[in-house]
């Protein structure tokens, strides 16, 4: 039963099947597409490479030899800010000044008295003595007539907001 199969599809598709597919592949138009192909890469490669060397000729022309007074000897730095060269130690050395400013004891201002302590003493001195608060003034009683007080006079009054409809 599968002999006759393929024989029948042998059959449905013709004889010459396998030759007919191959006689519609136009090998010659490819062929003359990939040469015309190949030379215009190659011309374009070289109008590149004759334009590169017209504008270097040209950079080469412009450029001014430089003057005679110029000392050549010592390495010309370019103006503040630059960039560092070595960040990472220098940041690792700021990280330590840092740590170091913020555990030990020193002076701020010896003149004015002023020191710094470590953060976690002064945590334990806050959390020992508590945090410094005002004491609140004393109610006004019930028909009590209060003054204004400057902030309360000097504070403009907020203005009510209005929003437009449309008109209908």
């Amino acid at each position: 039963m599968s002999d006759k199969l393929v024989h029948d599809v042998h059959d449905a598709h013709g004889a010459h099947a396998a030759e007919t597919f191959d006689s519609e592949i136009n090998v010659r138009s490819i062929s003359i597409f990939l040469i015309w192909l190949v030379l215009g890469v190659l011309i374009t490669a070289v109008a590149m490479y004759g334009l590169y060397r017209n504008f270097q000729s040209r950079e080469m022309a412009q450029d001014r030899p430089s003057s005679p007074l110029v000392d050549r000897t010592k390495p010309h730095l370019p103006p503040e800010p630059r960039l560092q060269i070595t960040p990472h130690p220098d940041l690792e050395r700021f990280k330590a000044e840092q740590q170091a400013a913020v555990s030990t004891y020193g002076w701020v201002d010896q003149a004015q008295g002023v020191v710094r302590i470590p953060v976690d003493r002064a945590m334990d001195i806050v959390a020992a003595r508590g945090l410094p608060w005002k004491q609140p003034e004393a109610e006004p009683q019930v028909g009590q007539v209060v003054a204004p007080t400057a902030a309360a006079v000097s504070a403009p009054a907020p203005q009510p907001t209005h929003h437009r409809r449309g008109r209908r």
